[in-house]
Formats: C-alpha cells, sequence, structure tokens
C-alpha cells in the first residue's frame, strides 16, 4: 500500500529564486535515512534525470527519477527505476505577498518485507522537511543586509525582555504620546505642586532648622540664653553666701560656731 506524506514552509523569497533553488535536483539537500548522492544523468530544457543512492531505513537503495519542470510554480519527479516498487512526488510553489509558499508531496510503495509502513512514513517525513529546512535557509541567505539585521535586532529584544514587561516605544510613538500628554495637562491650582527648597530642607529628616547653630545636632532646641541661665542658677548655689556678702555657710544660728551666742548688753 502506498505511503503519502506532505510538507510546508513559508519562504521570504521570490518565487523565481526559489524555482532556480529547488530545480537543481542533482544539489537537493542530502538527509539520512533516504539519498545521500545524487548524480545527473541527462539534462533537458524542461527535464532532467537524476541517479540516486542512499538508505531507506537502514537499507541501502538506489533510484533513478526522472524530473519534469513547469516554472516557475510546479516540479513533478517519478521513479523510472530502482530498488522500491514506486516512488513520486512534486514541489509547488505558490507566491503570497513577495513571499513564495513551498509544498512537497511524497507518494512512495516501499515493496520491502522489512520496512513496515509505520517505517516508510517516518523516512519520507523527515526527508521532506529536512528538505524544506534546507531550502529556506538557502534562499533566506541572499537577504538584504537591512532586512537581516533590522529582523535580528528585532529578535533579540524580544528575546531578552523579561515576562511580563511592555514592549519599549520606538522615538515616533514616544514623541506622538509625549505631544498627546502635552495637550491633556490641566493647568496647576494656586498652592498646589511640589514643595519649594526651603519647605523640602525642613522637611527633610536631618535638615537643621533656620536660626540653629551649625553645630548643634538636628531636632535639639536651643532657646535664647536658656542654657546660660541654667549654669548661672549653678554658680548660685556654689558661692552664693561670698558673693553676695552674707554669712558664711557653716555659720548659722545654733551651730556652735564663733558668733552663735546672743549680742554682748
Amino acid at each position: 500500500m502506498p505511503v503519502k506524506v506532505e510538507g510546508r514552509r513559508i519562504i521570504r523569497a521570490p518565487v523565481q529564486k526559489v524555482f532556480q533553488l529547488v530545480s537543481r535536483l542533482d544539489a537537493a539537500p542530502r538527509v539520512t535515512g533516504l539519498w545521500l548522492t545524487a548524480d545527473l544523468v541527462e539534462r533537458k530544457s524542461n527535464a532532467l534525470t537524476v541517479h540516486y543512492r542512499g538508505y531507506f531505513a537502514g537499507l541501502p537503495v538506489e533510484s533513478i527519477q526522472r524530473a519534469m519542470l513547469h516554472p516557475p510554480h510546479r516540479i513533478e519527479f517519478r521513479q523510472s527505476r530502482g530498488n522500491l516498487k514506486a516512488f513520486r512526488g512534486q514541489y509547488q510553489l505558490k507566491p503570497i505577498e513577495g513571499d513564495t509558499e513551498i509544498s512537497l508531496t511524497l507518494e512512495a510503495e516501499v515493496g520491502i518485507a522489512l520496512v513496515s509502513e509505520e517505517a516508510a512514513r517516518l523516512v519520507l517525513h523527515s526527508f521532506i522537511e529536512h528538505s524544506l529546512e534546507k531550502f529556506k535557509l538557502t534562499a533566506e541567505r541572499d537577504l538584504p543586509r537591512v532586512v537581516r539585521k533590522a529582523a535580528n535586532v528585532a529578535a533579540a529584544k524580544e528575546a531578552a525582555r523579561p515576562e511580563g514587561e511592555e514592549a519599549v516605544a520606538t522615538p515616533a510613538e514616544a514623541g506622538q504620546a509625549s505631544e498627546g500628554a502635552s495637550t491633556e495637562v490641566s493647568p496647576r491650582k494656586d498652592g498646589e505642586g511640589a514643595p519649594g527648597p526651603r519647605e523640602a530642607r525642613r522637611k527633610r529628616p536631618g535638615a537643621q532648622a533656620p536660626g540653629q547653630p551649625a553645630g548643634a545636632k538636628p531636632g535639639t532646641e536651643q532657646p535664647g540664653g536658656g542654657t546660660k541661665r541654667r549654669r548661672r542658677r549653678r554658680r548660685r548655689r556654689g558661692g552664693g553666701g561670698r558673693g553676695l556678702g552674707g554669712p558664711p555657710s557653716g555659720s548659722g544660728p545654733g551651730r556652735g560656731g564663733p558668733g552663735t551666742g546672743p549680742p554682748p548688753g
């Protein structure tokens, strides 16, 4: 029973360029598990014959295929002689807004008892995916440098941006946003707004209040003369009697010292 597999890719290249790349079947991508070598047997204007050698599911096989070219949209090929019972396929190219959609369809009937239908499907699927990916990389390799650089920068920014963070606006978008914001700003009322420099210094922790000495600690009050008055009171307590001409501290009445008796009559 034949096995049919299909694959598609979008290539950022014109359809004419992709067709020229795919039509060189003798230089098609070599994929482990299928064809390893491809020798051109005959070439005509719209047809060519290629002799393939490789391994199908681990078994060595050979296949001579004849391809018909229908530029620039289709290439059909079919096995004319080989170890497989049947092998055919086609490339279909479709232009899409300057790019190219390429599809590869393969249909094979192995005819080997050791190769199951599932194994044949895996081999054909691997060949299709590797071939289309190789065509895509080769066709997009010669893109203009500006286009490739812009794509690489955008991809790098997207990869470096943390999850949940919004993308940064471009300069043009930022300019438009600033213009719109300037027209929507409401006038500020009197008394509202940011505090002045003096108020900021007063509210700032550790700042000195106006009129406070430079060496004083922040937050301490020193009214004029307060500290000096306390020092004067201490001095009066220590030597108040001597300074005012009164009796000494130890010569009061009833203490037995000189002058303790009643005055002479």
